[in-house]
C-alpha cells in the first residue's frame, strides 16, 4: 500500500514517515483524551473510548498541530480496515476473526469450484478459514 496524504492538510506534517505521522496522531489524540478526560485513551471506558472515537471521526476534537479527524478517517481507520480483513499471517485479523464474522472461507485459489457449488448456500468450512501461512 502506498500512503497518499490527503489533499488539504499542511505538508509541514506529512514531512514524516508514514510511521512518523501515525505515532504523532496517536499521540495527539492521547493528549487531547488526557484534556477531555483526564487519563490517555487506552484507561477509557469502552463507553467513554467510543464517544472520543466519534467525536474525532466527526471533527470535534482539535489539535493546533493538524487535523485529527483527518488523520483518523484518511489514514488510521483505512489502515485498521486493511488489518481486520487481511490474511492473519501479516499480523492483523488475529485467529481469522474477522473472516470467520464474514463467512468468508479463506484462501480463494483453494475454493475455485466451491464458489459454484455453494453459490447462495451456507459454506461448511467458514468456521475454519484457511490461512496462505496454512499452507506453507
Amino acid at each position: 500500500m502506498f500512503f497518499h496524504p490527503p489533499k488539504d492538510l499542511s505538508t509541514s506534517v506529512f514531512a514524516r514517515l508514514p510511521e512518523e505521522f501515525c505515532k504523532a496522531g496517536i499521540a495527539a489524540a492521547n493528549a487531547a483524551c488526557v484534556r477531555k478526560y483526564g487519563k490517555p485513551f487506552a484507561q477509557l471506558s469502552p463507553t467513554d473510548a467510543d464517544e472520543f472515537l466519534t467525536a474525532v471521526q466527526a471533527g470535534l476534537v482539535r489539535d493546533d498541530a493538524f487535523s485529527l479527524s483527518l488523520w483518523f478517517n484518511d489514514v488510521l481507520y483505512r489502515l485498521f480496515v486493511e488489518a481486520c480483513f487481511a490474511d492473519p499471517m501479516y499480523g492483523g485479523n488475529r485467529h481469522a476473526v474477522f473472516w470467520k464474522m464474514i463467512g468468508y472461507p479463506g484462501l480463494p485459489a483453494t475454493h475455485t469450484l466451491d464458489v459454484v457449488r455453494y453459490r447462495g448456500k451456507p459454506y461448511p468450512g467458514v468456521k475454519n478459514p484457511k490461512s496462505i501461512g496454512d499452507f506453507t
